[in-house]
């Protein structure tokens, strides 16, 4: 007897059930889908096994798989969602960024219960912050029963490196809190803190719902006589047992386009190629690499919130069976647009063809033979120009597509699937396309990938291949990856390596580097060894009771509600009051002006958001306006964060760091300090000769001093590329100090001999750099600026990899004439470019060129990326494909942490290959091609769409002086002299200077 594989894929239109015997599509069955989902699955599976029955095909059903939009809809509308609290391993880090903080407002009124910061947390080595104080545990358990909260998150700083915390704290919990459902961050998402946090608080308080939906599928299986196991397919193209996805339902958020690649390369046989899902409303297109979906990059939003779970890469276009066509004729024929309007479901009440007032995509089909459905009689009177001008335009729709989605300049094999391929003649040629094939049951293809019973296992860790090699690190990690798929229920023998990408994490001693290995293997065919880890019944039950409520009238997908707003300015002090558009504006610029390093501004903009959310303010003064009043007569503290951007990502700041070391700065001060004197102690701690200078390594707080101390009026940028940009204006916000208009570099370099005031001869000593446990350290002298760097580097790497610096305060007069001026300003008209062309649906490179003197280099795809670690650096060459009209261009970028060499490498004119287009100080900017936002060094990776621009950088930077800190020679480019792009462009402050 036969042994049958049921799967079921839930549509926008459709609900799609396909039974499957091996390899062999049995039959299938197609219903509409219903609002509630669950009996629209139950009708697909009722009709397929009357099909079944009706024709004597007779087997036994050895499983169902179902892939479901239950979970994504209830986040996105809000619906069904259960209050969940957070406990945070975090010890003395991450306290300026609590759980929720990026979520929408509406979504965090429903979800969030409590908030818990507590001890624990590791470092990037796996050592810990702090130990988990199992009376604090209990103390919060306490606190979340007295709430009735029976839904909780555990999420350790850096826990996917070592959850042994996590586990710890979750059997804590278990024994003092029967039947408590919890989550452990380290079990659902990957590196970064809030995204993977998340991640986890979205996967508990799905978990009621879940409960309720698989026990309804079950019921459904049951009624219709089906005794076998139920899986659900998962967004990475694999499917997990019904009770695993009791614990995890947001792993089948995006099972949809997973289902239809899965299906494709299944019915074709094809496993690598460009997949297009064409349904009612949308198409959907993809990479198939080794027959599975290629990833998204790190950070995907779901109804409004920022994960990082693992989700396919698509791109959609308003282009399906239902889209309306519309039409204008002209002296040459018909111009034509198609989409994105739709009448999706409603087509054939709709549609001209089905004898309705509306003219659709599926007419145009119908009419020009390519489809037999409706009546071609309502459509044979459409004129021939017009039919041939909208089959021309639904071709330059699908080959744009299938630009936007190749990963190089090579035609590529590409899979049509979904109901709407009826659209596509595939005889005819589609440009990019080295062949079309539209498969048999096409139409189905969501509902065979559903079917396909392969599960996975993912290990995503970070390994200091100092004291291990690198071949060594990859086995056991690729290892680990093997026997978690064998957990999930892999059969041993079938199990597969599918993917591997290792990433050098800049700064990080030991050669740290970021590994990631995805396995996959056949699921057994054992039941009792295939049911995956079991829910226990107490955590069913109290998950099926305690479903949600609470529901929204209306739904926000912002964390925080940003307008256009128009600067405010104070038109008696000049001081400029930033607003949350103002600071969405500067993150943007400043991840632009950091020219691929700094980090990302993202976590700095939420802590200056949240800031202004608190009704705190952030003001910005011209540097013009120092000394203009007592209030502004003194000097300038200069600040910044230290340490590696990864880490920053999953260590969060505490908030105290940099207001700590300008405290240290002004201690020092009132202890005694002078320069020129560094023999014997300051503030009772002795002064230490090392290399390159005089320093104190450990500075406790001083209780008492007599000295007087210099007064900080005003903050500065250390530099205004990437997430630097951002912690002036948090600091600011704390102390009521205004910001000053201006930065120490104009854009984001790796080391801090390249501050520009150091350049020009302002001593950069004596400087003070703090931790998150308030551990503080001096530089009272230094022999030149690179001693500096080194001494606060091997600091900071003892601190975790993470440190706040305050340099030594400079002058008015020294900050105008050495500082680049209006700096914030810059990044507030570059972000306001990019949001406003995205708003209007421009260009946004376009759009960043008018505001700068600047080149577009090339538009294309990432092709490569080689990396390597050198002194601590991140670095490499990326090489980039043109597309479009840079089409049979490359173009490749040096990178060391920012991006410093632009090269020629294909051209085709023969007397433009090899050159050099632009190098350092001018700011080589990547950005996202469609959307204008800036990518960093660390987030480039093979596939990307990338603009890549040339920027001119200050005067400042230009000079002989400074070119020997911060040209090519200094980088050793010892061949390549620095051509300026052009003239740099001074825009006025925004806040006025008089």
């Amino acid at each position: 007897m036969a042994s049958y594989v049921i799967g079921v894929d839930v549509g926008g239109t459709n609900t799609d059930a396909v039974c499957l015997d091996g390899n062999t599509i049995v039959d299938y069955a197609k219903v509409p889908t219903t609002e509630d989902v669950t009996s629209g699955v139950k009708k697909a599976l009722t009709d397929l096994l009357g099909k079944l029955n009706h024709e004597g095909k007779t087997g036994t059903i050895c499983r169902v798989n179902i892939g479901t939009t239950h979970f994504v809809n209830a986040v996105i509308q809000r619906r069904h969602l259960t209050p969940v609290a957070v406990v945070r391993l975090c010890g003395t880090a991450t306290k300026s960024l609590k759980p929720f903080v990026d979520f929408p407002e509406d979504l965090k009124q429903a979800i969030c219960a409590s908030v818990h910061l507590i001890n624990g947390g590791y470092q990037f080595d796996g050592q810990a912050i702090t130990e988990v104080d199992k009376e604090e545990v209990l103390r919060c358990i306490e606190d979340i029963k007295k709430k009735q909260i029976r839904n909780v998150v555990i999420s350790g700083v850096f826990s996917p490196v070592n959850g042994e915390q996590e586990e710890l704290v979750a059997s804590v919990f278990r024994e003092n809190y029967e039947g408590i459902s919890l989550t452990m961050s380290h079990q659902v998402g990957q590196m970064g803190l809030l995204e993977r946090e998340n991640a986890s608080i979205l996967n508990e308080c799905l978990k009621p719902l879940c409960a309720r939906t698989i026990t309804a599928f079950t019921n459904a299986l049951q009624e219709l006589n089906l005794q076998c196991p139920l899986y659900l397919t998962q967004n990475d193209g694999t499917v997990v047992s019904a009770n695993q996805t009791l614990r995890f339902p947001v792993h089948t958020f995006s099972s949809g386009p997973t289902n239809s690649m899965r299906g494709a390369a299944h019915l074709s046989g094809v496993k690598d190629a460009i997949v297009i899902d064409i349904g009612g409303t949308s198409s959907d297109a993809g990479c198939l690499m080794a027959g599975f979906p290629k990833e998204a990059s790190a950070r995907v939003k779901v109804g409004g919130v920022t994960t990082n779970f693992r989700m396919p890469d698509v791109v959609s276009i308003g282009l399906g069976g239902g889209s309306k066509v519309k039409y204008t004729e002209t002296k040459e024929g018909f111009a034509v647009t198609v989409g994105p309007e739709s009448v999706a479901y409603q087509l054939q009440t709709q549609a001209k063809c089905f004898g309705g007032e509306i003219l659709t995509s599926s007419c145009i089909a119908v009419a020009t033979n390519l489809a037999a459905i409706g009546n071609q009689d309502c459509v044979k009177d459409l004129p021939d120009k017009l039919l041939t001008a909208a089959k021309t335009e639904i071709q330059r729709m699908l080959e744009d597509l299938i630009d936007l989605v190749k990963l190089s300049e090579e035609d590529v094999t590409v899979i049509l699937v979904g109901g709407g391929s009826i659209l596509v003649d595939e005889k005819n040629k589609l440009k990019g396309a080295s062949q079309v094939i539209k498969p048999p049951h096409f139409q189905v293809a969501n509902a065979v990938g559903a079917a396909l019973s392969q599960v996975g296992g993912m290990q995503d860790t970070v390994v200091a291949l100092a004291n291990i090699s690198r071949d060594e690190a990859l086995a056991d990690v690729k290892e680990q990856a093997k026997q978690n798929a064998i957990d999930h229920g892999a059969e041993p023998d079938t199990v597969e390596i599918t993917e591997v990408s290792e990433v050098a994490l800049a700064y990080l001693p030991g050669n740290a580097t970021r590994i990631k290995v995805k396995a996959v293997g056949n699921l057994k065919t054992d039941l009792k060894e295939t049911q995956g880890a079991a829910v226990t019944p107490e955590e069913s039950q109290v998950a099926f009771e305690q479903i949600g409520s609470k529901e929204l009238k209306e739904v926000s997908h912002q964390p925080f509600m940003l307008h256009e707003t128009e600067p405010d300015v104070d038109p008696n002090t000049g001081e400029w009051s930033l607003s949350m558009w103002d600071v969405e504006c500067i993150s943007v610029g400043a991840g632009l002006l950091g020219c691929g390093g700094g980090g990302n501004p993202y976590y700095g903009k939420l802590m200056a958001l949240q800031q202004l959310k608190d009704g705190k303010k952030i003001k910005v003064i011209a540097p013009e306006r120092l000394n203009s009043t007592p209030e502004l007569t003194g000097l300038v503290a200069t600040i910044g964060f230290m340490g590696a951007p990864g880490v920053l990502f999953e260590k969060i700041p505490s908030g105290r760091e940099t207001t700590c070391a300008m405290e240290c700065m002004q201690e020092l001060f009132a202890a005694g300090y002078k320069k020129g004197s560094y023999e014997g102690k300051i503030g009772g701690v002795d002064i230490t000769k090392g290399d390159g200078g005089y320093f104190i390594d450990d500075f406790p707080v001083q209780s008492e001093t007599t000295k007087e101390t210099p007064k900080i009026v005003a903050l500065m940028s250390a530099e205004i590329g990437g997430l630097n940009a951002m912690e002036p204006l948090v600091v600011a916000a704390r102390s009521g100090k205004p910001v000053v208009d201006c930065d120490g570099m104009g854009r984001a370099f790796p080391e801090l001999q390249m501050f520009v005031p150091s350049i020009y001869g302002d001593p950069l000593y004596p400087s003070t750099l703090a931790d998150d446990k308030e551990s503080r350290c001096v530089a009272l002298q230094t022999d030149t600026p690179k001693d500096l760097e080194n001494y606060f580097r091997i600091n900071t790497v003892k601190k975790g990899c993470s440190a706040a610096i305050s340099l030594c305060p400079l002058s008015r007069e020294h900050l105008i004439e050495h500082a680049v001026l209006y700096s914030v300003s810059r990044a507030w008209r570059l972000g306001k470019a990019v949001l406003k062309a995205k708003l209007s649906n421009t260009d946004p490179n376009d759009t960043i060129l008018k505001h700068e003197t600047g080149k577009l280099l090339i538009k294309g795809k990432i092709a490569d990326v080689a990396r390597q670690r050198t002194g601590g650096f991140d670095k490499g060459i990326l090489k980039v494909d043109g597309m479009g009209a840079f089409a049979g261009q490359q173009l490749s970028v040096d990178f060391q942490n920012e991006n410093l060499i632009a090269k020629v490498t294909k051209h085709t004119d023969a007397k433009l290959q090899g050159q050099v287009v632009a190098t350092v100080p001018d700011l080589i900017v990547i950005t996202d091609v469609d959307s204008g936002e800036p990518i960093t060094t660390e987030e480039v990776r093979f596939g990307l769409r990338v603009a890549v621009l040339v920027l001119a950088c200050s005067p400042l930077l230009k000079t002989d002086t400074a070119l020997k800190v911060i040209g090519p020679k200094a980088f050793g480019y010892e061949d390549i002299e620095f051509k300026p792009i052009g003239e740099y462009k001074l825009h006025e402050p925004i806040p006025t200077k008089k």
